[in-house]
């Protein structure tokens, strides 16, 4: 159910009954596998809150989390840490809050609130699977077959045909589209290769599975440098999800995202997925290439990398899967650096040549392919 309140829209509504009265309480729901890292919803909520201040005094807020593990659960969490002017609260979606759970007292009223107002959604008449690449290419801007059935943890034959089928919708195109350029005083290129783009209204349904409201700024969702789109190395970063699948197959790899930014690191990682592995929930962090730069260079920023890739697990205690896709040489360096490694890091070193395929992971150590 979609509620509406002024110009936005939450998720549903609840009176929550507590301390003798009843809570005015708007829910915001937030599902892990739906394409976008736990990190971005603060500013899309501030928007919502604004007008829950003006529309509904006395008014709180539920952030309710579907996720198959903590660690997206946890970072949400962490990411609110600002605060709302309303009372607010981030639970799993299995979970009912009580009073004392919330980040000050909600307003209490002697009676339940009639109910806001049911809308249509935009996105409700979408299957999953068409909804996920929709979800994929709002977030990227363009991206192949290949690139989007990673990122959204289909099949690529299944995702070939989902996408035939959204063009026929004309919520998605097929076509050669121009590059995105830093420099905008220089003419303009072309892609080197047609792709899937997402039209106006496969964004606008995205946005709002996600919570979008008309008018709210979402605009910190994007993948970052979009100049490197059709560049091999972001096809390996999008490609991510796919390789960790093909190389670990008793794993679950639940999702994960190219190029993000992550607060309070002043590192990004390539690609970022997140799992469960040998049964301990796990962060798998890749950085794709660095042939271009100096030993010297690849050993400090290696080293920088990996000890702010530990510390952000060490914040919600997941473990860490480290992993360079590059050339051999390169690998030299990069273990050269990674010594007396701690018991929850790994640190894995693949071959960009040799798609799918990764050494078995070893807490604690530093593995590579058999040559």
């Amino acid at each position: 159910m979609t509620i509406r309140l002024g110009d936005v829209t939450f998720s549903d509504w609840i009176s929550l009954e507590c301390e003798g009265g009843f809570t005015d309480t708007f829910i915001f729901d937030i599902n892990a596998l739906n394409g976008l890292p736990p990190f971005v919803f603060h500013p899309l909520l501030q928007r919502l809150v604004a007008e829950l201040d003006k529309k509904r005094p006395g008014a709180s807020l539920w952030i309710r989390v579907t996720s198959p593990g903590e660690w997206y659960l946890m970072e949400v969490k962490r990411s609110m840490t600002d605060g709302f002017s309303v009372p607010y609260v981030v639970t799993s979606n299995d979970k009912t809050p009580d009073y004392r759970s919330f980040s000050f007292g909600p307003k209490l009223f002697s009676s339940s609130h009639p109910p806001p107002p049911k809308v249509d959604d935009e996105f409700s008449s979408f299957s999953c699977e068409e909804l996920k690449c929709l979800q994929v290419l709002t977030r990227n801007r363009k991206g192949s077959a290949e690139e989007i059935a990673s990122l959204a943890g289909l099949p690529e034959t299944i995702t070939y045909d989902v996408l035939q089928g959204l063009q026929k919708k004309k919520k998605v195109i097929f076509k050669l589209g121009e590059m995105f350029q830093k420099d905008k005083s220089k003419p303009k290129k072309m892609d080197p290769y047609p792709m899937w783009h997402p039209r106006r209204k496969g964004v606008s349904a995205a946005l709002r599975s996600w919570g979008a409201s008309e008018g709210s700024d979402f605009s910190n969702i994007k993948e970052l440098h979009p100049d490197k789109i059709c560049t091999p190395h972001r096809n390996i970063s999008r490609r991510w999800l796919a390789w960790l699948r093909s190389a670990y197959p008793h794993a679950e790899i639940w999702t994960g995202w190219s190029e993000v930014k992550i607060p309070g690191t002043s590192v990004r990682p390539d690609a970022l997925a997140w799992g469960r592995i040998q049964g301990f929930e796990t962060v798998f962090w890749l950085e794709v290439g660095d042939n271009h730069k100096k030993r010297r260079q690849i050993e400090e920023i290696t080293k920088q990398r990996l000890s702010e890739a530990w510390r952000f697990c060490r914040e919600t205690g997941t473990r860490l899967v480290y992993a360079s896709i590059s050339l051999n040489w390169v690998h030299e360096a990069v273990a050269w650096t990674c010594t007396s490694l701690p018991a929850g890091v790994a640190v894995i070193l693949g071959d960009r040549r040799i798609v799918g395929r990764l050494p078995n992971v070893e807490w604690g150590r530093v593995s590579r392919l058999a040559n």
